[in-house]
C-alpha cells in the first residue's frame, strides 16, 4: 500500500516533469515521427524509460548493483538515441553490443541447458556461450524497439510478462526468494501503462531499451534456478518481439532496403491502418485496440501454455504456431493496404 502511494506521488511529479520537458521543447517527440502518428498529433515525452528506472531504484531496495549500473548504461544510451545525439542505427547498435558483451563477461551469465543436445554441446565452449547469450539479449533489446510503435504494446506486453510470473510464483510453479523483482515490476509496469495510455509519455529508445534489456537478463537468470520449466517457455513469453525483430530484418533484406532504417511495415502497424480504415476512423482509439488486442492475444497463449511449461515439444509447437499464424496475418494485412488482395 506504501509503495502505491509512493508510485502515484511519483507519477504526479513525473506528469510536472513531462510538462516542463514539453516547455522547453526537450526529450520530446518529433511531429510526425515514426511512433507519434500513429498516437497524437501532439508532441509528448519520451521520458517512460526514465519513470520505469527511476520508480525501481527509489523502490526496489535489492536491486544487483551491476545489473543496476548496466541498466543504467543503456538506459543512457537510449535517451542520447532520443535526443538524436546518436543518429546512426549502427553506431547505437555497435554500442549495445559492447555494453551487453561487457556485462555477460562481468558477470560470468550463460545459458547452459537449452535441451537441444547439439548446442548445450556448443555452449560448453565458454566464450561461444557468452556470443550466444549476447545474441539472445540483443535480439529482445532491439525487437523491443522495433515494436513500440503503438501506445501501451511495448508496457503491456512486459506487464503481461510479468503477471504471468507473478502467477507462477504463487502457484509454486517456479521458485524465487521473496524480494524477486517481478512483483515490484509489475506495479510499476501498471502506473506506467496508465501514463503510456492517457499519451503522458511515450517509451522512447530508453524505455524500449532498458525493458528488453532488463527483462533479458532477469529471465534467463530465473530460468538458471528453475530448470524444472521448459527454457523454450521463456522463448515462448518473448516470442512476439524477436520474431518481429528476425522478420523485420528478412523482410527488408528480400526488398533490398536497409534493416536498419525504421518503416511502417510492422505487424502493429499493418493491424492499426486495417482496424483505423475498417473500424475506428479516430487514431488514438485504433492504436490504443490495435496495442490491447496484440497484448490479449499474447497474454492468452502465455497462460494457456502453462499446463505444458515442462513440455518442451509442445511448447515448441505453441511457438511454431504463433510464427505461423503471424506470417499468415502479416501477409494478408500487407497485401490488404498495398491492394494486392
Amino acid at each position: 500500500m506504501i509503495m502505491i502511494l509512493y508510485l502515484i506521488a511519483l507519477t504526479i511529479l513525473f506528469i510536472f516533469f513531462n510538462i516542463w520537458c514539453l516547455k522547453k521543447n526537450y526529450l520530446v517527440s518529433e511531429t510526425g515521427d515514426g511512433h507519434q502518428k500513429f498516437a497524437s498529433k501532439i508532441q509528448t515525452p519520451l521520458t517512460g524509460g526514465i519513470f520505469i528506472f527511476l520508480s525501481l531504484i527509489l523502490f526496489y531496495n535489492h536491486f544487483d548493483f551491476l545489473l543496476l549500473s548496466f541498466s543504467l548504461l543503456i538506459l543512457s544510451l537510449g535517451i542520447v538515441s532520443d535526443l538524436k545525439f546518436i543518429k546512426s542505427a549502427n553506431i547505437r547498435l555497435l554500442i549495445q553490443v559492447f555494453i551487453v558483451l561487457f556485462y555477460i563477461f562481468i558477470s560470468d551469465l550463460q545459458i547452459t541447458d537449452t535441451r537441444l543436445y547439439f548446442l548445450d554441446e556448443i555452449l560448453k565452449i565458454k566464450y561461444f556461450n557468452y556470443l550466444f547469450v549476447a545474441f539472445c539479449i540483443l535480439i529482445l533489446i532491439n525487437g523491443s524497439n522495433f515494436f513500440d510503435g503503438l501506445n501501451t504494446l511495448n508496457i503491456g506486453y512486459f506487464l503481461s510478462i510479468s503477471i504471468i510470473i507473478n502467477y507462477l510464483v504463487l502457484r509454486n510453479i517456479i521458485f524465487v526468494d521473496e524480494n524477486y523483482i517481478f512483483k515490484y515490476l509489475a506495479l510499476i509496469l501498471i502506473f506506467a501503462y496508465i501514463l503510456n495510455f492517457t499519451n503522458k509519455f511515450f517509451l522512447g529508445d530508453s524505455g524500449s531499451y532498458l525493458l528488453g534489456f532488463l527483462f533479458s537478463i532477469i529471465l534467463i537468470n530465473l530460468y538458471a534456478t528453475n530448470k524444472q520449466i521448459s527454457p523454450f517457455y521463456i522463448i515462448l513469453l518473448f516470442w512476439y518481439p524477436c520474431f518481429e525483430n528476425l522478420f523485420s530484418i528478412i523482410r527488408k533484406k528480400i526488398l533490398n532496403r536497409s534493416s536498419m532504417k525504421p518503416d511502417s511495415n510492422h505487424l502493429h502497424q499493418l493491424i492499426f491502418y486495417f482496424i483505423k480504415k475498417k473500424f475506428i476512423s479516430k487514431t488514438i482509439y485504433a492504436n490504443l485496440l490495435s496495442a490491447n488486442l496484440i497484448n490479449i492475444f499474447n497474454f492468452f497463449i502465455f497462460f494457456s501454455s502453462i499446463k505444458f511449461i515442462s513440455n518442451t515439444k509442445i511448447i515448441i509447437i505453441f511457438i511454431m504456431l504463433n510464427l505461423i499464424l503471424y506470417t499468415v496475418i502479416y501477409y494478408i494485412l500487407f497485401n490488404y493496404r498495398y491492394k494486392k488482395l
